[in-house]
């Protein structure tokens, strides 16, 4: 089988694809043969030696990824051969096979409707996004939600969450086209950061009020303007640092408006409470049905061409969610 493998920290120019050796499936794991696969900015990060995850090279990178089940080991109850799944494993999903080791690593079997391509760049981002606004802000409907990064991969699930929810969902990104592509996920108004002052806008759309809730997964510069946009007591979700720094916040700073700032850790909040996830996917794959909810792919690349998206990923190019496909397997 062929996969990427990361042989030095040094992102996308560390990576080479290469023919491997079919590891033996084992008896508490499921093999399954991959169609596509997500393309996230903590895999950047990963082959970067930046993220928490920390692996020493050689490995193969990739978090998460959708195909057919091939193989079940013998102590594996919940799967069968020819299941169409999504998993998230953390790493090793740019391989054309992949050995998933359920519940911890997880394992989903998707609807009947539901393509490779958007199953594949599912969990991460849907998961994160429901976990989010479920479980840690447990927005409300008729509240105001502040979406920042509103193009990327979770940005994109947090809009159209909190819309089939029943919020105000404002969105924020750095580019009209983004915008736009906000509001066809059924953001009510958007801001463009990149030309307008962000608590300037979000304030005037409110009437002085703020968000209820603010869903960060940019960090950086953008923190201390969003901060300022709380309403009384917001819950402000740190999602992520996509925008490179991460920021400082005074804890005074949470009595003003008596705010809470909430941080977010899906995978790990998967795993201590599977039953809440497992509650989490049948109401996504409910509403995915519904069509409420639907992946942004903004790019789609052959599996020889994910250095080529990794750059586009880095350097903020790419819109939505970015995906391989196993041209081999479809």
């Amino acid at each position: 089988m062929r996969s990427w493998v990361c042989n030095t920290l040094t992102g996308e120019s560390g990576l080479s694809l290469e023919t491997r050796t079919r590891p033996a499936c084992g008896a508490e794991q499921v093999r399954v043969r991959n169609h596509a696969a997500a393309l996230n900015f903590p895999d950047t990060l990963i082959t970067r030696g930046l993220y928490q995850l920390e692996l020493e090279p050689p490995f193969v990178p990739g978090s998460e990824f959708a195909g057919t089940i091939i193989e079940v080991g013998a102590h594996v109850a919940d799967f069968r051969v020819g299941q169409r799944v999504l998993a998230l494993t953390g790493y090793d999903a740019f391989s054309e096979e992949v050995l998933v080791t359920p519940p911890g690593q997880q394992l989903h079997r998707i609807p009947a409707e539901m393509p490779f391509t958007d199953a594949a760049g599912f969990n991460l981002t849907y998961g994160t996004a429901m976990h989010a606004l479920t479980q840690r802000a447990r927005l409300d409907r008729d509240e105001t939600l502040l979406v920042l990064g509103s193009a990327g991969g979770c940005g994109s699930a947090a809009v159209q969450i909190g819309t089939a929810i029943g919020a105000r969902v404002i969105a924020a990104a750095s580019t009209e086209p983004k915008c736009r592509a906000a509001r066809t996920m059924g953001a009510t108004d958007t801001i463009n950061y990149g030309i307008e002052d962000l608590r300037t806008r979000l304030l005037e759309l409110t009437d002085g009020a703020g968000a209820d809730v603010i869903f960060d997964p940019v960090g950086g510069s953008l923190f201390d303007q969003a901060k300022r946009c709380t309403a009384w007591n917001g819950r402000y979700l740190v999602v992520g640092f996509a925008g490179g720094d991460i920021p400082q916040l005074g804890i005074n700073y949470t009595i003003l408006k008596s705010i809470s700032v909430i941080g977010v850790a899906y995978g790990l909040s998967a795993i201590k409470d599977p039953a809440a996830n497992i509650a989490n996917f049948q109401q996504l794959f409910d509403w995915y049905g519904d069509g409420r909810i639907k992946p942004l792919v903004g790019a789609t690349y052959p599996l020889e061409a994910l250095p080529e998206a990794c750059v586009a990923l880095w350097e903020r190019r790419a819109t939505g969610k970015t995906v391989i496909t196993f041209t081999t397997h479809s």
